[in-house]
């Protein structure tokens, strides 16, 4: 028997990527399972190695984290703390299913979800796959019981994420948030090992001018074009 005190697993939907437009009600698991599994994986490529058996794998990149929950929804009766207690199945699956799955009218897609278990757990995400199976009724068909099994795929906001992932190389897609006294030849330098390509970096951001940038602003530092190697900063 559960206990009505214990923290349940909050799934809070949300319109945009910041996170600071609701998107509608939280769903609570009413009843929390005994685990839940988190897989990670990086994708490699195989390079054929002339003349030898074997190959080399090559780093590709790091796919999104990936959550699963399989947890009940129960109108029996018999279940202690079940936060949804007395409301029948079909009203949970509809409340779980505006939540986590259905169209965003403003967003014109499903919520970006926070899953979020007390203070010890939360993980941003979409929802990747949702079964959903019957497996307990009344004899006038109702379902008293389901099993779900659902499946998140972590979301980070791009330019959070590019800042996390703090890349160097410049063949990749940065994002850095300019600091006080910050100028551009500085942080071409910083992102690209070289001042060079700071006219590159004016031009995928649009700016009127290159020599006042404010502080607080992120910038798009894209992959350095090879032309751009040849330019002198003035």
């Amino acid at each position: 028997m559960g206990n009505a005190n214990v923290t349940k697993i909050v799934i809070r939907p949300f319109l945009n990527q910041k996170q600071d437009q609701r998107a509608g009600e939280d769903f609570t698991i009413p009843v929390n399972p005994e685990s839940y599994s988190q897989a990670y994986k990086i994708e490699l490529k195989e390079k054929p190695a002339g003349g030898n058996q074997g190959s080399a794998p090559e780093y590709k990149f790091t796919s999104p984290e990936e959550l699963k929950l399989d947890f009940t929804l129960d109108n029996t009766g018999t279940i202690e703390g079940n936060v949804y207690d007395g409301t029948p199945v079909p009203k949970q699956v509809e409340k779980l299913l505006a939540t986590v799955y259905k169209m965003q009218g403003e967003a014109h897609r499903p919520g970006i979800l926070k899953i979020q278990w007390g203070s010890f757990f939360t993980f941003d995400c979409v929802l990747s796959s949702l079964d959903i199976s019957y497996v307990l009724f009344r004899p006038d068909g109702e379902p008293l019981r389901a099993k779900v099994s659902a499946s998140f795929k972590q979301y980070t906001e791009p330019q959070i994420r590019s800042r996390q992932e703090n890349k160097k190389s410049p063949d990749l897609t940065r994002v850095i948030k300019v600091a006080d006294g910050d100028t551009l030849p500085n942080l071409s330098y910083k992102s690209y090992g070289t001042p060079n390509y700071y006219p590159q970096v004016a031009y995928a951001n649009k700016l009127m001018s290159i020599r006042t940038l404010r502080t607080g602003d992120d910038l798009v530092f894209p992959p350095a074009r090879t032309d751009a190697q040849n330019q002198t900063t003035s």
